[in-house]
């Protein structure tokens, strides 16, 4: 019934779909972003965020910015899992089907990753974060050709399946700037999650498009296509070592809290340094700086991932 009702109120026709309504959405949530990050500005960050932090301001940044990208995860990501619920249909033609609930869904992440884009203009972090700022112009060109053109929109869709795993990938870099520790149950529940929607909505995803450019290549404009290899190619050879990182620093992760271990280090005369957050002082709690918020986008980013 309920799926009934949805797909008669959003038809999956092309002239039911407005392109001025796109920008209108797109345009809305920007303002939605600015208004959530002065709400979450004059909330304040947690006391553990910043605590033992060397520039307390800059981690307020980035919790705030990444509390965003979480949200934005959140309301894509589940918004993603309706669009093939209700259109399963979608797989037929990724470049034509189009219908206004995919369509404005693609306006909202279109929306947001423009709005991330001007916070790193504020914040001056543009070439510092070159890799983030890459990504955004690529991402936000292609989305808006999509909306402009109404075509390839369901491929839009198919993309944004990695903003299920980003909710998950937020999560566990939330819960690392709170100081959770790493053998917590809801660190671990979500380690494990991560990994999974990782491989099969990132991997699947990627691996879908991919299989589109091959079969389906001929059905776009040549620039729009060879500007498309080019970030596929990217993602393609990123993701998998980053999906190692992953594993290596959730599930393959030393034990320096065994009292094997400890008698070890005092066997040999060395002083037991303090474990903090779980992890041994000689790890990184930021083992891939420049690396973390791309991820979620499907690329890499400097605080979003470690």
């Amino acid at each position: 019934m309920v799926t009934d009702a949805i797909t008669s109120v959003f038809p999956n026709n092309t002239d039911v779909v407005s392109v001025q309504g796109g920008y209108g959405v797109m345009i809305g949530t920007i303002i939605f972003f600015n208004i959530l990050n002065r709400i979450v500005s004059y909330i304040g960050v947690p006391v553990a965020v910043v605590k033992h932090a060397v520039n307390k301001e800059e981690e307020a940044w980035k919790w705030k910015n990444l509390l965003l990208s979480w949200i934005h995860a959140f309301i894509v990501g589940l918004w993603d899992i309706l669009c093939f619920y209700y259109y399963p249909e979608i797989w037929q033609d990724l470049i034509t089907h189009i219908t206004p609930f995919t369509y404005y869904m693609v306006a909202v992440s279109t929306g947001y990753f423009m709005y991330d884009f001007g916070d790193l203009i504020v914040q001056k972090k543009v070439l510092e974060m070159w890799q983030l700022t890459l990504h955004h112009i690529a991402v936000t060109s292609m989305f808006f050709y999509n909306l402009t053109t109404r075509r390839c929109v369901a491929y839009n869709v198919v993309a944004l399946m990695a903003e299920i795993n980003s909710f998950f990938l937020h999560s566990r870099k939330l819960m690392q700037m709170q100081q959770f520790k790493f053998s917590s149950p809801i660190y671990r529940a979500n380690a494990l999650v991560n990994l999974v929607t990782f491989l099969f909505c990132r991997g699947f995803g990627l691996g879908r498009i991919t299989y589109g450019m091959i079969v389906e290549g001929h059905r776009v404009d040549s620039v729009y296509f060879y500007t498309l290899t080019g970030s596929m190619f990217i993602m393609n050879m990123i993701n998998p070592g980053l999906f190692i990182i992953l594993l290596k620093n959730d599930f393959l992760r030393k034990d320096y809290h065994s009292k094997a271990t400890k008698k070890q280090l005092r066997g040999s005369g060395e002083s037991v340094k303090p474990v903090q957050n779980g992890l041994h002082p000689t790890e990184s709690t930021d083992s891939l700086p420049g690396y973390s918020k791309l991820l979620a986008e499907g690329s890499i980013d400097a605080h979003k991932i470690d």
